[in-house]
């Protein structure tokens, strides 16, 4: 069936929000902090209604019930907004302290790729590990941690240390967010929860 209009919308503000990412992150580059933070209002708008389209997205097309969809899988999508909100928070809150502003801001988009990895690597690594907590907490997040790891790994080679912001950013993610939202995918009180949320 064709999906709602809600999902086009969340696509076109989900892509519009990396494309200005990008789009910062040049004009850091060029030396153009002026442009950056004036668009850095717009970034934060941005991503306000993010916080608002994707959860009723990701309602919409469980209440469907598409081919697929399972209404337990709100927990990754509710979590991954929340650890999203919690980042940009964060780095609009350390906007003067560079270094961890850009750290902050690169974990917040991390934290909501998870799904474009899976639907990528998602099906190997199922068919590779079958199932259970762990090989769908690989399945889900391991193209989004890899690169999560990566940024580590960067500082540990430029900085001989990592730097709080990842730290602390990192560890959001996995333990605020990834390994919750994989147990409460497989719990079944919250599948019943989520079953009659979406009224199935």
């Amino acid at each position: 069936p064709a999906y709602p209009i809600i999902v086009h919308v969340h696509a076109a503000i989900f892509v519009s929000f990396l494309v200005l990412m990008t789009v910062q992150i040049l004009f850091v580059r060029a030396g153009r902090t002026d442009l950056h933070r004036t668009l850095g209002v717009a970034g934060v708008t941005l991503a306000a209604v993010m916080l608002l389209v994707g959860p009723a997205t990701a309602f919409a097309v469980q209440h469907a019930h598409f081919p697929g969809s399972h209404p337990q899988f709100m927990a990754i999508q509710f979590g991954g907004i929340l650890a999203f909100a919690v980042l940009v928070a964060a780095a609009v809150w350390k906007r003067n302290d560079a270094p961890a502003h850009k750290r902050l801001m690169l974990l917040a988009i991390l934290a909501i790729s998870d799904a474009g990895f899976a639907r990528w690597l998602g099906g190997d690594v199922h068919a590779l590990l079958g199932n259970g907590f762990w090989p769908f907490f690989m399945q889900t997040y391991l193209g989004a941690d890899v690169l999560i790891l990566g940024m580590g790994a960067y500082d540990l080679i430029t900085r001989r240390r990592l730097h709080p912001a990842y730290i602390a950013g990192a560890a959001w993610i996995f333990f605020a967010y990834q390994l919750p939202a994989d147990f409460l995918y497989h719990n079944l009180a919250w599948k019943s929860f989520t079953t009659a949320l979406v009224g199935h």
